[in-house]
């Protein structure tokens, strides 16, 4: 077979340019520390690296998700605390104004801290966070929650119940915020006393507000029957049996009523100067109140009594009392919502460590796929750069070999 000399040189540069190719893709190798360059260096194994890519991406921006929801949720703890406080405040004032060593002026004093620790309420409940969004809105996050309106001299909330939920792993997701209808405005409420048609009370105060709703959850509602010819009443459970007063305990039955009388039992008291004959059945309803309006109830209550009579004494006991059991339940409402988030932020403790752990084990297998080994591409370039001596050793020898060096 008769070799040209074109032949030759075209093998010769061939050879040359496929091992200097196999030198540089290992100097870039080794430069990059990746083991594939491109997708066709091997395809089974860049699907691989592309899947395992993604899965950390995800993991990672879960991590990122667990940072932001704890920092909301360690501010909405922070605000509750803050709420939390400022409520306790508002009960040793309370305590502080049924005092009877404390005159009417001295409760002006307490009402106008109290208005203060209202304005501190308010601003804790209308609380930011770092995005600018109103922390106990729900889903409307750009607007307060809470506002004051006039012409209900009353605190509403201006939210929804939306609570928003941020995912944290594959198949994890945490509540990251809590409305302020759930924390503030479902707190257990307190019975009061409904109007009754016809009926024109001159005096009706609940002043035992704990015996009061016992003898309503048992044996209610009262009723008083009036005889006003002969100028007496009685009054009966909701079986028709009589009730009982006073102590020592006496039935009252065919009791002696002038108008302008007291009536008083299980917690209530009541004067009606007007009765009309027949039964009076006394309505009741179970009225909540948010922190906010129960403070300004309470500042409103101590203005307004005079405590000189014995009416203004009892209406002020019957402020305090019912703002003591209000506070009672916004208190355990806000006991409540604070485990709640210390529960939340254990578990995004525990799903940030389990996150921790498979972006480990991902990337240790994306790493099996993609990184270099250094003692191996090392060894790999110095055989090739001495295969690359080699041929353009040799090309430089076969490139003397002609019929002209041959005769000189």
């Amino acid at each position: 077979m008769r070799i040209s000399t074109a032949q030759v040189f075209a093998k010769s540069a061939e050879s040359l340019n496929s091992t200097s190719n196999s030198l540089f893709k290992i100097q870039q190798q080794l430069s990059t520390g990746k083991k594939i360059l491109q997708p066709s260096d091997d395809p089974l194994a860049s699907a691989q690296i592309l899947k395992l890519t993604q899965e950390v991406e995800k993991t990672e921006q879960y991590q990122s998700n667990i940072d932001i929801s704890r920092r909301r949720i360690s501010l909405e703890e922070t605000t509750l605390n803050a709420i939390n406080t400022a409520t306790l405040r508002v009960k040793e004032l309370a305590i502080q104004a049924n005092s009877g060593a404390v005159s009417d002026t001295d409760r002006t004093l307490i009402a106008n801290e109290l208005k203060e620790v209202e304005k501190e309420l308010l601003g804790l409940m209308n609380t930011k966070d770092v995005q600018g969004e109103y922390l106990f809105s729900g889903y409307k996050g750009f607007e307060a929650a809470y506002s004051y309106d006039g012409a209900s001299d009353s605190y509403v909330y201006n939210g929804d119940e939306g609570r928003r939920s941020i995912q944290v792993g594959s198949d994890n997701k945490v509540v990251s915020t809590d409305t302020g209808f759930e924390i503030f405005e479902k707190v257990p409420g307190v019975l009061t006393l409904t109007a009754t048609a016809g009926t024109e009370f001159s005096e009706r105060i609940i002043t035992d507000h704990t015996a009061f709703q016992k003898f309503t959850d048992d044996l209610g509602p009262a009723t008083i029957n009036f005889d006003t010819g002969a100028g007496t009443y009685s009054v009966t459970d909701k079986n028709g049996d009589p009730v009982f007063s006073g102590n020592p305990a006496a039935e009252l039955t065919g009791i002696a009523y002038q108008p302008g009388d007291a009536i008083e039992f299980e917690g209530v008291r009541l004067v009606i100067d007007n009765p009309a004959d027949g039964a009076l059945v006394l309505g009741t309803e179970e009225q909540r109140e948010n922190v906010l309006n129960m403070v300004h109830n309470l500042a409103a209550s101590l203005l307004s009594t005079n405590t000189a009579g014995a009416e203004g004494n009892n209406k002020l006991d019957e402020a305090v009392d019912r703002a003591l059991l209000l506070m009672e339940g916004i208190q355990n409402k806000n006991i409540e919502a604070r485990g709640s988030i210390g529960g939340r932020i254990n578990a995004l403790d525990h799903q940030q460590d389990v996150n921790e752990d498979f972006l480990l084990f991902t990337k240790e297998a994306r790493s099996a796929f993609e990184d270099l080994d250094y003692n191996e591409a090392i060894s790999e370039f110095a055989l090739q750069q001495t295969s690359l001596n080699a041929a353009y050793s040799s090309f430089a020898k076969i490139q003397e070999l002609s019929l002209f060096n041959f005769i000189r």
